[in-house]
């Protein structure tokens, strides 16, 4: 007896086929979706696992300016560390061949003999150098590949004031520098920066380090408590410039993949979610529909002596081939997803290696979660076939309790096109159904705002940082802090028309329990090329008598303006001071606190110094500019602004657009499945009245404006009422951690074009939808409908 009712599944599946793919279509996204994010996210974590363990990744880091190595037992002795490493670590111009641009390089110490006890790097070309061989280095893959490098290739840098030809004998990667940035960047920048390993001995000369270390990595115990640990580094190294230890969390490679792991675990959640409601909504509308046409069939198959299990069984059997027929495809679209996604993650995080790995248990967990989702659409409909008594299923339905419409009752009835009355006329009766169909399209449209917002809110981020904010053509810094008087020569540099100076000082701030590493700038309080704003881009000058404060680094540390927050320099005396909050700023990268430029020198209590320059430069000159910074042993790094800008967009328009256009695809098939249900329920429910009126003379385009009617309604309510919600949802997602990090914020930005492209993508599904209707209709056997019962 199952074996009959097998036959009957398979032919509901195929006279429903049309329904049955536009639900199949929506479950595999939602299953695709989540399959692909999640098995980048597991990708991501595995290789990162993988390598932190093999290549020994430190727990804590610490910088300083200089100590001898004598301490090292100290610093060994600490309650919890297992390992000490004291290394060599500064930054280097380079003379980059076929490029204007002046290079950087971050210059890291590998013991002189041997491999690294921590941050280990791992060999993908060459050879380690030779010990006692000061010119070999190995360097970054990005950067050797960026470059087109090939082994025994010289790469001159300027090293601490000195011209250095490096030889390059090797390639390779460190979990240190995964996500490798330039100091004060957030995007790598490949052609410009990389990093370079040599031994210890020739580094230890070469920045008169001898017998002294600048850079301390440790390795702690699986139960060192680590707050401890930072406290005691922090009081060993105080005296030889420290500048407070901090945990790998907050290393700059750590801390960008693991906040981009967070993200994708919040969007593998909420997207897929979204999907399989709104396949569970579809479900439910059919089915209900399904079970009131087959009601004599039902009826039927208990009085041949089918039990109310297999009945019931059998249509849920029905929703299952869907769902498995949904989730097949969402297994093959999930492992495209995320094949592409890991490939675009591996050209930023660099890995030894980094596979595409499918959990084994994330298609499975997809399929019951979109199995549970089915589910609860369709109880109720199948427990109505259970419950159903064969004498009652052989009557028809009981006719719905019709009454004098709101048309009527207002007496508009005769200003109503027939056509439209009509259509107001069903959706008043059946409000339920048109209101989950206004809900999916609206979910749908939603969806659209969502996905594609955030590419405004970059653009206008990076508009106001790099248009409004940052109004300098070239940002200098310098290797160490000098006097105001070096700015005369820095304005004396080939093309330079306006050079303001700064200077920033790494301070520890605390609030309460709250505490705060950030670095503290002082400004010219006359100064043009860096501009503060608030969110309505009204521009703020630094503030007198006081700090003024991002609104994040505020929030943070939990002050607000006016009151009193104690702070303590991180270099120089390390004396304690307190100062008032004056005014708080907002920024959208890094946490920032300002000064002006001569109460930051008084505060220190040294006279005006700087290290470092903003500088307004004649386009003509830059290359003059660049020759010339290559040759000043005092200036450690350049950065271009519109470089920079010309980066961050190329990276935008080659990987954000592509997503977007993927999650605008998905969110389309939701439209599609929502609209194509919505009217072929429609047409089934109608077909009746439709070929009636077809008999009585309506022409064919009379008769599909009423079937088109409610989809037209539907949309009508439903893209103005989406359009506001993906405007609620977009709000509350740049509020989300994983939006507002310290190291970056989204501001909320919408550009008109976002919605119109919302809008008509629905429209556009609506139309796919209401031609497949049309054409359906064409084919009516009307007087196969006309005999159908009352």
């Amino acid at each position: 007896m199952l074996r009959t009712l097998d036959i009957k599944v398979w032919r509901e599946l195929l006279r429903l086929r049309g329904q049955v793919v536009a639900i199949a279509m929506v479950i595999a996204c939602g299953v695709g979706v989540y399959l692909g994010l999640s098995s980048t996210m597991h990708s991501l974590q595995r290789a990162r696992s993988s390598n932190y363990a093999e290549q020994r990744f430190a727990h804590v880091f610490a910088e300083l300016e200089r100590a001898p190595l004598h301490l090292i037992p100290r610093l060994q002795a600490i309650e919890g560390v297992q390992v000490v490493q004291t290394r060599i670590v500064r930054g280097v111009t380079l003379e980059l061949p076929g490029m204007v641009e002046a290079g950087s390089a971050r210059l890291v110490s590998i013991p002189e003999r041997g491999r690294p006890e921590l941050n280990d790097v791992k060999l993908r070309l060459g050879r380690m150098p030779q010990p006692g061989h000061s010119e070999e280095v190995l360097v970054s893959e990005a950067f050797f590949e960026a470059h087109g490098f090939r082994l025994d290739d010289e790469l001159p840098a300027i090293v601490n004031g000195s011209r250095v030809a490096f030889r390059i004998v090797g390639v390779a990667l460190s979990p240190e520098f995964t996500y490798t940035v330039a100091p004060g960047q957030l995007f790598p920048d490949d052609r410009l920066h990389g990093i370079l390993w040599a031994r210890r001995k020739g580094l230890a000369a070469a920045f008169d380090l001898e017998g002294a270390f600048n850079n301390l990595a440790l390795r702690l115990a699986p139960q060192a408590h680590e707050a401890a640990v930072l406290a005691a580094v922090d009081r060993i190294l105080e005296p030889y410039g420290g500048r407070g230890a901090y945990p790998r969390r907050d290393q700059v490679s750590a801390f960008f993949l693991e906040n981009e792991l967070t993200q994708l675990q919040g969007f593998a959640v909420t997207i897929p979610l979204l999907f399989l409601g709104v396949a569970a909504f579809l479900l439910h509308i059919v089915f209900q529909r399904l079970i009131a046409t087959q009601r004599s069939d039902i009826a039927a198959l208990k009085a041949f002596g089918y039990h109310d299990r297999e009945v019931g069984w059998h249509y849920a059997k029905l929703v299952g081939a869907i769902v498995w027929l949904g989730s097949v495809a969402g297994w093959l679209l999930g492992g495209y997803l995320g094949s592409a996604m890991t490939s675009l993650y591996a050209d930023y995080y660099r890995f030894p290696e980094l596979p595409f790995q499918l959990d084994p248990l994330s298609p499975f967990l997809a399929l019951g979660v979109a199995g549970l989702a089915a589910g609860w659409g369709t109880a109720r409909a199948i427990r109505q076939t259970v419950g159903l008594a064969p004498a009652e299923a052989m009557r028809p339905p009981a006719p719905l309790r019709y009454r004098r419409t709101l048309l009527e009752r207002l007496g508009w009835v005769q200003k109503v096109p027939i056509g439209l009355r009509t259509v107001l006329r069903e959706i008043e009766r059946k409000p339920w159904r048109a209101v989950l169909s206004v809900a999916g399209v609206s979910m749908a449209t939603a969806l659209t705002i969502l996905m594609a917002f955030s590419a405004d809110s970059i653009r206008y981020m990076l508009q106001v940082q790099f248009g409004l904010s940052q109004r300098e053509d070239v940002q200098i810094s310098l290797l160490q802090t000098r006097s105001q008087a070096v700015l005369s020569e820095i304005r004396n540099l080939p093309g330079v028309q306006h050079a303001e100076p700064y200077r920033s000082v790494p301070v520890e701030f605390r609030a309460g329990a709250s505490v705060k590493r950030v670095s503290l700038t002082g400004l010219d309080p006359a100064g043009e090329l860096l501009a503060l704003y608030n969110t309505s881009e009204e521009r703020i000058p630094i503030a007198r008598g006081g700090l003024t404060l991002s609104r994040k680094l505020a929030e943070v540390l939990g002050v607000r303006p006016g009151d009193s927050l104690a702070f303590r320099w991180l270099e120089g005396a390390r004396s304690t001071h307190s100062a008032t909050v004056a005014q708080i700023v907002d920024t959208y990268v890094g946490l920032s606190a300002y000064m002006p430029l001569d109460e930051l020198a008084s505060t220190l209590g040294e006279p005006p110094t700087l290290n470092g320059a903003r500088l307004l430069v004649d386009p003509s000159e830059l290359a003059s500019l660049y020759a010339e910074v290559k040759a000043t042993p005092m200036i450690a790094g350049i950065a271009e602004r519109d470089r920079s800008l010309r980066l961050v967009q190329g990276m935008l328009d080659e990987n954000m657009g592509t997503m977007i256009w993927i999650s605008l695809s998905f969110a389309l098939v939701m439209a599609f499945a929502v609209l194509y249900n919505t009217i072929r329920i429609t047409l089934a429910e109608r077909s009746r009245e439709l070929a009636t009126m077809r008999v009585l003379g309506y022409r064919r385009r009379e008769v599909s404006a009423i079937l088109m009617g409610e989809m037209g309604l539907v949309l009508l309510v439903a893209i103005p009422l989406g359009l506001w919600m993906g405007h609620v949802f977009s709000s509350a997602l740049v509020r989300s951690p994983g939006y507002d990090t310290e190291q970056f914020r989204l501001p909320f930005v919408i550009y008109p074009s976002t919605y119109a492209i919302g809008a008509l993508g629905i429209l556009a599904s609506g139309l796919v939808s209401g031609l497949g209707a049309w054409r359906r209709l064409d084919r009516f056997d009307m007087v196969e409908v006309l005999k159908s019962r009352d």
